[in-house]
């Protein structure tokens, strides 16, 4: 038993409850109180489910931030004499988008062209392109383009992504393409 003086009613002082339990164990074993003595079984602790609840949530903010990372860069080798392309996948579905990346030298001016036609990769405005009739046109940082992103066209079959050289007079010519596969929609 626990007194109350002045506290809060339902309160009660653990030191106080230690005491008072003690104490009547120590009784009931003078006088052998077997009842007494099974009913002295040691009190059951509940687990505290909002703990469990905070590591859940922890857990899971821990994984969709790792998963918000977006996809990583299109492994490709910086080589600053031969240029070349290199797609993240060469099987890609019509108005995905297209990851890419272009490697070369940097004092270049390069366009690059889906089936001929000049496109603006997106790399988050990492990149500065320059508008020349022969069309937009940009330069590589450290021989290495970030990864550049574009929509994927409409109509299956091959489609060729390539990288031109523009010279000062505004003619380009083709230094290297790859040729990657559209499939219908999804």
């Amino acid at each position: 038993m626990s007194f109350i003086f002045g506290g809060v009613r339902g309160h009660e002082d653990p030191e106080l409850a230690a005491g008072n339990r003690r104490t009547r164990m120590h009784y009931a074993r003078d006088v052998n109180d077997e009842r007494a003595l099974a009913d002295d079984r040691p009190a059951i602790r509940r687990g505290r489910n909002w703990t469990w609840l905070a590591v859940a949530v922890v857990v899971m903010s821990v994984l969709a931030f790792a998963g918000s990372r977006g996809p990583q860069d299109v492994p490709l080798t910086a080589d600053c004499d031969q240029p070349a392309i290199a797609v993240e996948s060469s099987l890609v579905t019509a108005g995905q988008p297209l990851r890419f990346r272009l490697t070369g030298p940097d004092d270049v001016d390069y366009v690059m062209t889906l089936d001929g036609e000049p496109v603006r990769g997106d790399a988050g405005g990492t990149v500065a392109y320059t508008q020349t009739p022969a069309g937009p046109t940009f330069q590589l940082a450290q021989c290495l383009s970030p990864t550049l992103r574009l929509a994927t066209p409409a109509g299956d079959g091959p489609r060729e992504l390539a990288a031109s050289r523009v010279a000062a007079d505004g003619t380009t010519e083709q230094v290297t393409a790859v040729t990657v596969t559209v499939t219908g929609t999804r």
